[in-house]
This record gives structure tokens, C-alpha cells and sequence, in this order.
């Protein structure tokens, strides 16, 4: 089978954001990626690179910051209050470290995160740009299995695990 649209692909994978570099991200063979090709689970341009894959083939390819990511977005930085880090008025300190990832919302209650870039007596500059942000990304792994989609794999638009569960 190849991986397409409404099929469960599983892979091995590192992923690099220098092409020698650390790797920054992985799944192994004993504790694969898997996930429902087409459904908006992944990075378009990851998806397209592995379009047509079947199980065995191997996959090297490099994705742009526009590819990935995005660019990284100097607005995106921001300057909050530490009393927004509060619960029933006392600011919530033990999350308060730089490189912490901290989960916000805007104004309409969508959650989101943000890591602190900084701290200061009264202010804490949060970066909510994705890590991988301006960083250009070097994918290399194996697919380990390409298989069709669940019919409720399809409907929930994820893999479930072991098949057929109802969670929604």
C-alpha cells in the first residue's frame, strides 16, 4: 500500500534543524509516528515528501522555514503582566522559569502556548512562535507501515491506536 490520502502511515523519523546537527525530535522503530495522511495531522510539505512512500522506502528530505514552521515572527513576542500568572490572586511562581511552556488563551478562550523567553520583577516576556520557527528542517526515517484508515479513523480525522474506539 502507498501512503495516501485516508491511509495510516507509520514511521521512523529523526529530524535535525542543521544537516549534521543534534537531532531535535525522533520516533523510533519500537515506538513509531503514526498518523492519518490527509487530514491536516502534519506539515503539507512533510506530507507531500512521503506521497506514494510504501513500507521499507526510506525518506530524506529538507523543508524551508515557509515549509515548515513558518518564519520566525518578532511580533509573536510579547510583554504580560505577571498577574496574568495568577490563581485566586497569587501569581503561580513554580511555572515562572525561562524556557517554560505555558499554556494561554486569547481573547475568545482558544488555548494556545507560549515558552518564557524572560522574567523581570514585574513583567514576563512570553514567545509564542512554534520552536521550529525560522529553523530550516532535515527529516530523515523509514515508513514502517502503510495501512488503510478505520472507517472512525477517518471520521475523527486522527489514528486510533489499537483500531476502533469512540472517544468524541
Amino acid at each position: 500500500m502507498k501512503a495516501a490520502p485516508d491511509m495510516v502511515v507509520k514511521l521512523s523519523y529523526e529530524l535535525r534543524t542543521e544537516p549534521k546537527g543534534e537531532v531535535m525530535d525522533s520516533a523510533t522503530t519500537d515506538s513509531p509516528f503514526a498518523f492519518l495522511f490527509g487530514h491536516n495531522n502534519v506539515l503539507d510539505k512533510f506530507e507531500d515528501n512521503l506521497e506514494g512512500k510504501i513500507a521499507g522506502n526510506q525518506f530524506s528530505f529538507v523543508l524551508s522555514p515557509e515549509d515548515g514552521y513558518g518564519v520566525y515572527d518578532e511580533q509573536a513576542v510579547v510583554e504580560l503582566d505577571k498577574s496574568v500568572f495568577s490563581h485566586e490572586g497569587k501569581i503561580m511562581e513554580d511555572m515562572l522559569f525561562e524556557g517554560n511552556i505555558v499554556p494561554l488563551q486569547d481573547q475568545h478562550g482558544n488555548p494556545f502556548q507560549g515558552r518564557i523567553a524572560k522574567i523581570t520583577d514585574a513583567m514576563v516576556t512570553v514567545d509564542m512562535n512554534h520552536p521550529f520557527a525560522g529553523k530550516t528542517l532535515y527529516f530523515s526515517g523509514q515508513i514502517i507501515e502503510v495501512r488503510d484508515a478505520h472507517p472512525v479513523e477517518i471520521e475523527h480525522g486522527h489514528v486510533h491506536e489499537h483500531g476502533d474506539h469512540s472517544h468524541h
